[in-house]
């Protein structure tokens, strides 16, 4: 038997020892993802294989463009800042032609969530959801800055939420209306922005 055989029969005996039949396929392809981007990190390291799945590790997709996924993302989708995270700023698409979230607006309000100092996001820079087809989450060291500004200092950012009307008036967000725009960001969709998504109240600030 060589040795790569002798290790899958392991792993194999092991995943079967502490999961269930159900959730043994669901772990056994996620492995296999992980082994595949990559094999010596996953096989010698004590993390899981959530964890190696970082924009590093993926040769294309939308991880590899530099910006951050949608909090609905990684929310079950909610489109809500996660625990751990306070909205710290944020900018404006001008011309939202989509069919998501604001297009009866035709303009988008994008805030960033970012990690709170002292805090550790679960898994730190990684690909939303452990997929290399979806963008970035905890890794853009970047802020900002019209939103919280009694929290000092920049982290990276978590995930960003969307909603349809100026931040510096919606109470409990704590923006203040220093207007920036990107609109390289109004094609960025997400499925999660259609339909019944909606910004929470009170979801955003610390």
């Amino acid at each position: 038997m060589n040795g790569g055989t002798h290790l899958a029969r392991a792993l194999g005996s092991l995943l079967e020892r502490r999961t269930s039949r159900r959730g043994l396929l669901a772990r056994a392809a996620l492995a296999g993802s992980a082994l595949a981007v990559a094999p010596a990190r996953y096989l010698l390291r004590p993390q899981t294989a959530w964890a190696v799945i970082a924009p590093q590790s993926c040769s294309s997709g939308l991880c590899t463009d530099g910006y951050t996924a949608f909090c609905c993302e990684i929310q079950g989708g909610h489109n809500r800042c996660p625990a751990g995270t306070y909205v710290a700023g944020w900018w404006k698409c001008t011309s939202y032609q989509g069919s998501g979230l604001c297009h009866q607006e035709g303009v988008r309000y994008y805030l960033d969530c970012n990690r709170i100092p002292g805090h550790v996001f679960p898994g730190g820079c990684q690909c939303a959801n452990g997929d290399c087809g979806r963008r970035r989450v905890d890794c853009n060291h970047f802020r900002y800055g019209q939103c919280n500004t009694q929290v000092a200092g920049t982290t990276e950012v978590v995930c960003r939420l969307v909603i349809c009307q100026n931040p510096a008036t919606v109470p409990g967000l704590n923006c203040n209306g220093t207007e920036m725009v990107d609109d390289n960001t109004c094609a960025h969709e997400a499925g999660c922005l259609q339909g019944l998504a909606v910004q929470l109240p009170g979801g955003g600030g610390v």
